[in-house]
This record gives structure tokens, C-alpha cells and sequence, in this order.
């Protein structure tokens, strides 16, 4: 995810790029630009620039991007004045680095439009709702467990279960509320409620790549949520932790079974017997493992088969437009509850000369007063589209240095342009 720059950092690299006259790119007018920065001053820059003057307007915010030790990095200032050779923009507020998106925003194009559906069968299930989304694909076979016959699975279940835990539960949750503080933050969060040790509390890290545990942060997040006053999440966290080990709890492992954007059930594992091992992270794996193969497995045996489905093509409001991705708006609160991070969808574009198809991995999205913002990556595109997406917004064809570049951003200054 993009950061940005505390203020030190960010007038310590503003002043390296002036004074090593690292190239900066300018986004204007459907085109990228060569520029540099000439001066830095404690409330603007100067730039210089060889650009039409009729891409610049005073009072018109535009982007700026650079790179700074293989490092992308960008911000976006207001234009204060502008001359022949140069321009004077604010200080930027912001610069930011480990930028995701690989290439810049452009507002949409005149005749550019957008829709979108859901990918596969989508279902109004009577089940809670998570933050999570699995489509649920057939998962990878595992000598374990086997999802063509529903009743073996539960068996096979409870009989492997059996040899690490001294409790075990399937708890469905069709028309029924998650009541205790685990069943709670795993339906909000999607995340598994590990508890290795009730002795050790609850993780204060997460070892994966891809987050998929409660640690405390993620607890203390879901207090706050729940409206716990600022200076008692700590205390309310220990409390948790004196409690359940005081319950007799000695290791606990709860995971959630995904269907979509529902969360359908919960796995769970307990630990009561003095001297049973704790859960360890491969036991974390297989039972995570199994939650997936049982959601599969319900939609295989016909579980949600008389579910109703869920519409497809939804309007999107294009807010702003890559050849990576997009960000767009839709008014829906109830679709915000199905469009979750994860989240796969098809796109169809439209411009005045072309019609284009892609899948799309939803990657971000936030809220106002009025609108839900999605901000969606292309993670199928044929090649030919996406060579017409690139040049009709940046005003170039693709070439292979695009390719070769850092984070796809191609900076060159052509070799008779220099900046004094």
C-alpha cells in the first residue's frame, strides 16, 4: 500500500531530485512529461519544463512522478504560476512511495464508460457478512479431506480433529447470530481467531504474507468498532486473555468457512486436557484448508441450490482510469456488503472506438457520505486491448522499455532535452 513521507523525508528527497536533477514526470494533457525541479522553497517549487503552454493552467492540480533509488514515488500540487520555461507549483503535501498501481491515472476519456458483473453465480444467502470475500473455487486435493461426499467429510472431520483437540465443532450460522467475542470478530474481520496458548494471549503478529489472523492490533481494531473508548482497548484485551484462561481454554482455534462474501459457519478447535499439545500453524493450514474444502463441497452437494442469484451488470462510475486499473463509484450500500477486497469481477469498457473485456481483482475500497469507491486492478486483459487502453490514455503506443521499467513507469529524458 502507497505511504507517505514524513515531512523530514519528504523535503530531504524533494531537495535530492533538484539538486542530482532526477528526471520527474508531469501528467498533463494525455501525455507524460519530462521535467525537473529547479528550486524547492519552504512553501513551493519551481519547475522547469519544455511543455505546451496550453496543458498548463493556473489553479489545475496535477500529478507528479519520480523515481528515487528504484524507488517509484509521487504526489500531486496545485499550479501557482506559470511562464514559458517554468512553473510554480505548492509544496506538495504529500509524497508518497511503494506505490501499488504501476501505472499513473488519467480522468476518463471523452466516450469512455463502464459496467460490471460478478463473476460466476452470485447467491442471497441468509448467512452473515465478512470483509473477506472467497469465490470459492475447487480447492486443491488434499489427502485428508474429501469434498465429493459431504457426510465423509464431517466424518473425516471428526475423527482427525479428534487426535489434536479434546473439543470440535461445526457451527453453521444460516439464520443465526455469532454471539461469543471469537464468533464476532471472525464474521467481521474473515479472520481465524488463533489462540496458540491461553498462557500466551492472544498473537501480536501475524506470520503470513496474506494477513489471515486476529492479532492484537486486529482486536483492538474491532473494539474500538464496537465503540470501546480509546484508553480502555488495552485493558480490554487483557481482560479477554484473563478470562479465557481462567475458563480452562488452553488453546483455541476457530476458522471461518467462506462462501463468498458470507461467512457460512466457523471451525472449531479446543484445547481442554492438560497435556495436549498447543495448536501450531500447520494445524492453523489444515483446518483452514478444511474450511475451504467443506464450503466447496456445500456448493458441490447442492447446499444453495434453490439460494436466489444475485443481479449482474451494475453501472460504475469511472472516477479515474489506468492501463493497470480503475477507480470507480457505485451508490449501492447493499452491494458494498458484496463487493469486498478479493473480490473478483468483470469489467466491460467502452470507448469511442473500441469495446474491451477484462476480469479484475478488487483491491481497495472506501466510503462517503453519498458513494462507495472501488478501486479495481486488471488481472486478465488481452493483449491487444491492452495495448489500446495504454496508448488512448497516455497518448503513446507501449513499447518494451515500458515493459523493462521500474513499476511499469518508463522514465526517460530524451537525450537533446536537458534541463540547466
Amino acid at each position: 500500500m502507497a505511504t507517505s513521507l514524513k515531512r523530514i523525508e519528504k523535503e530531504f528527497i524533494l531537495g535530492s531530485v533538484r539538486d542530482d536533477k532526477i528526471p520527474v514526470l508531469l501528467i498533463a494533457g494525455a501525455g507524460e512529461w519530462p521535467v525537473s525541479i529547479a528550486e524547492l522553497a519552504k512553501d513551493h517549487l519551481t519547475i522547469a519544463h519544455a511543455m505546451p503552454l496550453r496543458l498548463l493552467r493556473r489553479a489545475e492540480t496535477y500529478e507528479f512522478r519520480f523515481v528515487y533509488r528504484e524507488q517509484a514515488m509521487a504526489f500531486r500540487a496545485k499550479v501557482l504560476d506559470v511562464k514559458e520555461t517554468s512553473l510554480t507549483i505548492s509544496l506538495p503535501e504529500s509524497v508518497y512511495k511503494n506505490l501499488e498501481r504501476r501505472y499513473s491515472r488519467r480522468a476518463p476519456p471523452l466516450g469512455f464508460s463502464a459496467s460490471f458483473s460478478f463473476m460466476g453465480e452470485r447467491f442471497e444467502l441468509s448467512f452473515p457478512t465478512s470483509r473477506e470475500y472467497d469465490p470459492v473455487a475447487q480447492p486443491e486435493p488434499s489427502p485428508d479431506f474429501d469434498p465429493s461426499d459431504i457426510r465423509v467429510l464431517v466424518h473425516e472431520f471428526n475423527e482427525r480433529a479428534g487426535e489434536v483437540a479434546s473439543e470440535r465443532i461445526i457451527r453453521m450460522w444460516k439464520d443465526k447470530v455469532p454471539e461469543s467475542v471469537e464468533e464476532r470478530i471472525v464474521v467481521r474481520t474473515g479472520k481465524i481467531f488463533y489462540l496458540p496458548t491461553a498462557a500466551g494471549g492472544i498473537p501480536g503478529h501475524d506470520p503470513y504474507a496474506k494477513p489471515r489472523i486476529v492479532t492484537r492490533e486486529v482486536f483492538a481494531d474491532w473494539l474500538r468498532e464496537e465503540g470501546t473508548r480509546e484508553e480502555l482497548v488495552e485493558d480490554e484485551i487483557l481482560r479477554y486473555e484473563r478470562n479465557k484462561k481462567a475458563s480452562g481454554t488452553l488453546s483455541l482455534l476457530m476458522v471461518p468457512v467462506l462462501f463468498q462474501e458470507y461467512v457460512i459457519g466457523v471451525v472449531i478447535l479446543e484445547n481442554r486436557t492438560p497435556g495436549r499439545p498447543p495448536f501450531d500453524l500447520m494445524a492453523l493450514e489444515t483446518y483452514q484448508q478444511f474450511a475451504k474444502i467443506l464450503a466447496y463441497s456445500l456448493k458441490l452437494n447442492g447446499y444453495f441450490r434453490n439460494a436466489p442469484k444475485k443481479a449482474s451488470g451494475f453501472p460504475a462510475e469511472v472516477i479515474d482510469v489506468s492501463a493497470g486499473g480503475l477507480l470507480f463509484a457505485n451508490p449501492s450500500r447493499e452491494l458494498a456488503t458484496s463487493l469486498v477486497p478479493g473480490s473478483r469481477i468483470e469489467l466491460q469498457l467502452k470507448t469511442a472506438n473500441r469495446g474491451i473485456k477484462a476480469s479484475a481483482l478488487l483491491k481497495r475500497c472506501y466510503r462517503d457520505s453519498e458513494l462507495v469507491y472501488y478501486g479495481v486492478e486488471y488481472d486478465d486483459i488481452a493483449p491487444e486491448d491492452f495495448r489500446f487502453l495504454f496508448e488512448a490514455l497516455y497518448g503513446r503506443p507501449f513499447t518494451d522499455d515500458d515493459a523493462r521499467s521500474v513499476e511499469g513507469l518508463g522514465i526517460q529524458v530524451p537525450p537533446d532535452l536537458k534541463f540547466d
